[in-house]
């Protein structure tokens, strides 16, 4: 079993985006869960739409505090967000077509992908 768990590592410091990551990774590992257990599709795509509306909003705060704060790579930023749900909505569009192994490693990989931005472009707003 994949850890979908946010570790102190990645913590930014600001409680509403902390917990917002939080429940992403969470959303994430119910899903992933799910899928392996075999459940019907439809509890799956319930949850994906949960993950996926999720990560907007996170993102939309997220944006929203960088503006606030005039960080100077908000630009950057918005980019590797849009470029996440290009990902996301790509394993949307594919989940139907995949057998569930190749579904399991998409979700890793959104998870590791998630985890890694918040390592290298959430700290930097975090140390701003």
């Amino acid at each position: 079993m994949e850890n979908f768990e946010l570790g102190t590592v990645y913590l930014v410091g600001n409680d509403l985006l902390d917990a917002q990551h939080k429940v992403v990774l969470s959303y994430m590992a119910q899903l992933y869960a799910q899928a392996s257990a075999g459940k019907p599709e439809k509890k799956v795509f319930e949850l994906i739409d949960r993950l996926e509306t999720c990560c907007k909003l996170h993102f939309l705060d997220e944006e929203g505090l960088l503006d606030e704060i005039k960080f100077t790579d908000t630009d950057k930023h918005k980019a590797q967000h849009a470029l996440f749900m290009v990902h996301l909505e790509n394993f949307v569009g594919r989940y139907q077509e995949r057998e569930t192994s190749r579904n399991l490693e998409e979700l890793v990989f959104l998870k590791d992908w998630f985890l890694a931005h918040i390592e290298e472009f959430d700290r930097k707003y975090a140390e701003f």
